[in-house]
């Protein structure tokens, strides 16, 4: 199953922070295996989230040349090459791209940051359904975190995802643009409020009300400085393993009950969805 998680304003939503929290904690009492990537390159990502020596790490994923790289650069391009050349052996390729974040549970598709940008988005749009096709045989589910100014594979993941989790913010013209511009979405969204606050005028009663949307399916997720601390030190699993069963006194409470109720309404509609794709595949 293909989840993207999606923002039409990454920065006020915690959009990157929300991602990462939500990947941990998907897998830290439920029993599927998970691949996470994200369709950009850029220094904040998940990587240095979650490993603290990322930069040693990440030199480990070098390719045979430069032209085709390490991480998931170049397992784009062995894709792309395995098109056109039969001889070329896809059989456990994923393996040789991931890293296990989270023994036989979580794993990511790093980044080598070997070319551009702009050649970046437009090789994984070229490529996005033989990869995504992948890393289905390989997990059960996959998180891509999606930076919407990579228009072209933003646009095809979207089209791609089984499942869209919206990262919301409480600003009253963002969600005017939203629910105008992007309706096509919402036929298979959930969503999150990042960086919440109960005390702003637009709660998630009011966004239920103004704009159609069932309240169970608006996740309120506030903002934690402290997490936001560990992903710059790389220390988010640590930080969400530590709080995830912290009682309510503890200042880190709240976040975290959010977090693991977004992680639980997930993968909750993931296994329905899991569960009709293998009755359906029983009467083909």
């Amino acid at each position: 199953m293909k989840i993207a998680f999606w923002s039409n304003d990454y920065e006020k939503s915690c959009a990157f922070h929300n991602f990462v929290a939500i990947s941990i904690a998907s897998v830290m009492q439920y029993p599927y295996t998970i691949t996470a990537f994200e369709n950009y390159l850029g220094k904040v990502n998940a990587g240095k989230a979650y490993f603290s020596s990322w930069e040693n790490e990440n030199n480990r994923y070098g390719g045979i040349n430069i032209y085709e790289g390490g991480g998931i650069e170049g397992l784009l391009r062995r894709l792309y090459h395995g098109k056109y050349n039969p001889h070329h052996n896809h059989q456990n390729l994923l393996r040789h791209y991931t890293k296990e974040v989270i023994p036989k549970h979580l794993y990511y598709i790093p980044q080598n940051g070997t070319i551009n940008s702009d050649i970046f988005d437009y090789e994984l749009y070229d490529n996005i359904t033989d990869l995504l096709s992948k890393i289905e045989e390989n997990t059960d589910i996959c998180y891509i975190n999606i930076n919407r100014q990579n228009h072209l594979s933003s646009k095809a993941i979207l089209q791609e995802a089984d499942l869209v989790v919206i990262n919301l913010c409480q600003d009253s013209d963002y969600l005017n643009d939203f629910f105008h511009n992007y309706s096509s979405l919402l036929y298979k969204s959930i969503f999150i409020v990042g960086n919440y606050s109960p005390k702003s005028f637009m709660s998630c009663k009011r966004i239920s009300k103004y704009y159609d949307i069932p309240l169970e399916e608006l996740l309120p997720i506030p903002l934690s400085e402290d997490f936001v601390v560990a992903c710059n030190q790389g220390r988010a699993i640590e930080f969400i393993n530590s709080n995830y069963m912290c009682s309510r006194d503890n200042p880190n409470f709240l976040f975290i009950h959010c977090i693991r109720k977004a992680a639980y309404t997930i993968l909750k509609k993931a296994h329905t969805y899991i569960k009709n794709a293998e009755r359906d595949h029983c009467y083909i």
